[in-house]
């Protein structure tokens, strides 16, 4: 005959019921604590991240797009890109084509010589100059609103119009030394020019220079005033 199964009470030392209590009370809070939270977060009225920016227009809301074809461009290769610059005010663009083993720059659709390479394009601030440099059998040259420069044996950076768009600045090597072209104006020569910069205001382009053993600081007054 099999005894009636006796119910077991687990018995619990002083330690072990002060653990259970100690749990039992921290459930009770963190759920009250969840319950406060739960129901401050139903009264916030949470906005988009981006509510507080200003709201750009739209565009084509009733107004016509306009454009205007402004060129026939030559047939490229699909793996040919065309280098193209626009002037600052949108009016004016240049770029640059490849043929064979020559290039030649085109400025509104006015074709310029044909050279081995045109290195350098820049349109003034103002966009009313233009100025490029290209290099043809080994020399280079630059070339402001179509009038050509001296030859040199390279011209490097930096090449650049002043911010009033007057003046075209650039160094040059000649016969293995540096000078600073300004349009058209020559400093002299020196064994090497280091990157020449402009004074806060504008007015002067200042350079070091180095000839033989010393070092020598240039400054060059831009006239800000009357015909360049």
């Amino acid at each position: 005959m099999i005894s009636p199964a006796k119910k077991i009470t687990p018995v619990f030392n002083k330690q072990q019921r002060r653990l259970v209590w100690t749990m039992a009370v921290l459930t009770v809070i963190a759920a009250g604590l969840l319950l406060v939270f739960s129901w401050r977060l139903s009264r916030l009225n949470f906005l988009p991240a981006w509510s507080s920016l200003s709201v750009l227009p739209a565009l084509f809301q009733g107004e016509t797009m306009r454009e205007t074809a402004v060129a026939t461009l030559p047939v490229f290769s699909s793996t040919e890109e065309l280098s193209f610059l626009s002037s600052p005010d949108g009016r004016n663009f240049a770029y640059i084509l490849n043929n064979n083993q020559s290039q030649q720059l085109v400025l509104n659709e006015k074709a310029g010589p044909i050279v081995d390479s045109v290195t350098f394009m820049a349109f003034s601030p103002d966009s009313r100059s233009f100025a490029y440099t290209y290099k043809l059998k080994d020399k280079e040259r630059a070339v402001i609103n179509g009038l050509v420069g001296k030859e040199y044996d390279w011209i490097f950076n930096p090449r650049f119009f002043t911010p009033d768009s007057r003046y075209f600045i650039y160094k040059a090597r000649e016969k293995g030394k540096d000078r600073l072209v300004i349009n058209s104006q020559e400093s002299r020569l020196y064994d090497r020019i280091y990157e020449p910069f402009l004074s806060p205001d504008k007015a002067t382009l200042i350079f070091f220079a180095r000839d033989g053993e010393r070092l020598w600081r240039g400054e060059i007054p831009l006239n800000r005033g009357g015909d360049q």
